[in-house]
This record gives structure tokens, sequence and C-alpha cells, in this order.
């Protein structure tokens, strides 16, 4: 997996996590949009209404809950929760600059959230220690399926947008949301994964920044071919991790991301990553007619 990294001078990098976390200088108003809050940006949970699970000093007092199991990585724990019909994971929050999408605009493959020890490591900006085999094996076990797997031996002739481009160039499965957990000012906030994310793309020959809008889906490629990546949810339609963006077709790098580090919780920081099924407990599975 070759990195591709491609830089402008837009001029967008500017401030740091903790001074728009914690607010910058005394009095100044957080902003993250024209006309947007943080507090209407993210959603603040009342702390005993979910809370951080996998991030109290006890999780394993999640497992009295019927449907519950605990999975321990390290120094983090995943949360397999069947009657919610997701998966909680903590995870730290890390930045390598020296990566596409991560100072800078830069185009990638490689996942925003990732297995600590993987290969692809160093591009993460949520990574755990829970292996991405049990990750794999929770998003299962939760009844998400997957509906097409790529092998990295028809890579090439699938990959990239073009005329004679098929749904066979694109990986499928079940629908997930990924959304995001942490505490700032004591509160608990979450998001989605997308809205920490910035997109941009070319019309006519100019830039234009848009909402990152992707289409997550659980395919686990990379779990079935034993691609040693550690990457888990990925832009690009990528099959080297197990959840994909697939907008568009295998491995089309065409767009920039960068990560708004504004919205992002500190360098370091603890942060909950949590899998959800779309599907409620009787999913569509097959479509007729």
């Amino acid at each position: 997996m070759n990195e591709i990294k491609e830089t402008c001078t837009c001029g967008c990098c500017g401030g740091t996590a903790k001074d728009v976390l914690l607010g910058g200088k005394t009095g100044a108003v957080e902003t993250v949009g024209p006309g947007m809050s943080r507090s209407t940006f993210l959603k603040t949970l009342a702390a005993g209404a979910i809370g951080l699970t996998t991030l109290s000093a006890l999780p394993e007092s999640a497992s009295a809950a019927e449907d519950t199991r605990i999975v321990k990585g390290g120094k983090d724990v995943m949360i397999v929760d069947k009657t919610a019909r997701e998966i909680r994971i903590s995870s730290t929050v890390t930045k390598d600059v020296s990566k596409p999408s991560i100072a800078d605009w830069g185009r990638r493959f490689q996942a925003f959230f990732g297995a600590k020890g993987g290969k692809m490591e160093a591009f993460f900006v949520f990574t755990t220690e829970v292996s991405r085999l049990d990750i794999d094996k929770a998003i299962r076990e939760l009844g998400i399926q997957t509906r097409k797997q790529i092998p990295m031996s028809e890579v090439e002739q699938r990959r990239g947008l073009k005329a004679t481009t098929t749904i066979d160039d694109y990986l499928d499965g079940d629908p997930v949301i990924c959304m995001i957990r942490f505490e700032k000012n004591g509160q608990i906030v979450e998001a989605a994964l997308e809205d920490f994310i910035m997109e941009k793309i070319m019309v006519d020959g100019a830039e234009v920044i848009k909402p990152y809008t992707p289409h997550f889906i659980y395919h686990g490629t990379g779990e079935a071919i034993n691609f040693p990546s550690g990457c888990i949810v990925c832009p690009s339609d990528c099959n080297g991790g197990i959840i994909t963006d697939n907008v568009m077709p295998l491995k089309t790098t065409v767009n920039y991301y960068k990560i708004n580090w504004d919205r992002m919780p500190e360098v370091g920081a603890r942060a909950e990553v949590v899998l959800k099924s779309i599907y409620g407990p009787q999913p569509m599975k097959t479509v007729t007619g």
C-alpha cells in the first residue's frame, strides 16, 4: 500500500486542539462553522444515561448486563452489546503529521481508526490495542454481514472510476455507523466519525471543500485474507481493512481529506469508538422483484 500525499497552501490549518476544546483565550467563543457553536455541533449526553463505558475504571461492570460481554486488549477494552447492536471500543487520539490527511490535504486509503501494531498504524487518528481480529468477530457476532470482498490479486483490474466500472468493483456489506464519544468539561459528547474529517473535490478545475459524506459498510476483507494493515475504518473503498466508505469503487483515491483538529479531542486523549449496525432486530437481507 503506497502512500500518496498531496499538499496545498489554503491556510486552513490554524489553532490547536487544546485551544479549541478548552476555549482558547478567556472569553473566546468556540465556533466550528458559520453560525454553529461547538455545543450545537457536539451532542451533549447525560453522563448517567450512556457514559463512556469502555473508559470507566471498572468496565467489567458492563458484563452484568444481559447480552453484553467484555474483550480486553492491552490497555484498551471492547464491550459487545447485542441489545444495542453495537460495539464500544476504547482508543487513544494519535497524530503523525508526516502522513497524508493528518495536517494538510491528502489522498489516502489507509484507515482513520485502526489497531495498534498494524502496518498502517502511523496513519490512524484513533488507535486501539484491541485486536482487529476480535473486533471483526464482534461485528459478525452482532449479525452484521459482508456481501462482497475483493482480494489483493484483483485490485489493479478493479480500482478507479471508469466507463467500464461495474458493481463488482465495489466492496459491499451491511451499512454501519461509526461514532466517537469523549469527555469534555466534565460532560460526554458524541459525534459521527465523518464530523471530524473534511473532504475536498475538484469541480471544473476548482477546489470545492464539502462535508465528508461517506457510506460505511462492513466487508471484512482485511481479516479474511489476513492482511496485517491494522486498518479498521477506511476511506476510498479499501480492501485492506474491515469497514470502508464505498461511495467510490475500489481504492479510488481522487478526493482529498484532512482531519479537522479543531473538532478533535486533544492528541493523547482517550476516546470511545462506537460501531453500530444501521439495522434493527429484523434487517432486510434480500431484495426480490
